[in-house]
């Protein structure tokens, strides 16, 4: 690294930095790496100033995601069911999700797809069946609408296509973001809501083989759209300590749709189903329910 930079880091910044991670380099000739990325900035346009950063997998990257994939094949192939290829696609998608920041992700995609077409289809090739976009369950429609290739399929679920992921510009930073002023907290306060990743990978990874695919897959949804918070406590849930509650009983109305479904907290979840008035009451008491949480709560228990 220059030491100018790095005297400037250390005695302006009070930033300490490492010379085995840390180099000042022309991006104009070489790349760079970075938490898997590779970075270059290319020319664009005709103009003096006319360039622009490309980003791509780094090649570690994609031989890291060729060999997790191939892992998820081979699982398929010892058993070719529903859960296996479920997490195939979770696998895939968790892929497509963290490098969908990189501007040349399709392209990477493309070639990592050209790559493991063969171990898809050498090892699945008695197993799997010909498929079509509209047997994707809805949730799955939505994100891959636009993209025409050939669709296989184990028993009822569904591959998702390896290359199907374009390029998201992530949001930029903002000085306005800060403990100092009231909208900055409230920025604060609103990125505050996103799912913890912990659990919605564990909630991903581990599919419910007794329910739908519709279920499996909304429930998801659902807990991404209550931003991995109890319904009607609000409080943030964990690994183990929450429950997807049908609104209108399963058993009667069969209906595994997203708006029939609600995250709950266990412990809340045993309160809408419990009949003894005396466990209630104890229940309630232990639960601390606000007022506005019991009505959230008779809401949900009218419709049972």
């Amino acid at each position: 690294m220059n030491y100018a930079i790095k005297d400037f880091l250390k005695t302006r910044l009070h930033l300490e930095t490492s010379d085995e991670k840390s180099k000042v380099i022309n991006l104009k000739k070489n790349s760079f790496e970075f938490l898997g990325f590779t970075f270059k900035v290319v020319r664009k346009g005709k103009t003096r100033f006319g360039y622009v950063v490309h980003s791509h997998m780094s090649r570690k990257a994609k031989t890291n995601t060729s060999n997790k994939i191939k892992e998820a094949i081979k699982v398929i192939q010892k058993n070719p069911c529903v859960e296996t290829v479920w997490h195939f696609n979770t696998v895939v998608m968790g892929i497509q999700n963290y490098y969908s920041a990189a501007t040349q992700i399709t392209t990477d995609l493309n070639e990592l797809n050209f790559y493991l077409r063969k171990t898809l289809y050498n090892r699945l090739k008695i197993f799997r069946t010909d498929a079509n976009f509209h047997e994707m369950t809805k949730t799955l429609q939505k994100r891959y609408k636009g993209y025409k290739s050939k669709l296989y399929k184990i028993q009822s679920m569904v591959f998702v296509p390896i290359y199907a992921q374009k390029h998201k510009t992530n949001l930029c930073f903002s000085q306005e973001t800060c403990n100092y002023t009231a909208e900055g907290r409230d920025k604060i306060h609103k990125s505050l809501k996103a799912v913890s990743k912990r659990v919605l990978f564990s909630i991903m990874k581990n599919y419910i083989p007794n329910r739908s695919i519709e279920y499996n897959d909304n429930r998801i949804s659902k807990f991404i759209a209550q931003y991995g918070k109890c319904a009607v406590t609000g409080v943030e849930l964990g690994v183990s300590d929450w429950h997807c509650h049908h609104k209108n009983p399963y058993h009667l109305s069969k209906d595994d749709t997203f708006s029939n479904l609600v995250i709950l907290h266990e412990s809340v979840h045993r309160l809408i189903h419990l009949k003894d008035s005396e466990k209630i009451k104890k229940l309630i008491k232990a639960l601390k329910l606000t007022k506005k949480a019991k009505r959230k709560d008779k809401r949900i228990s009218i419709t049972m």
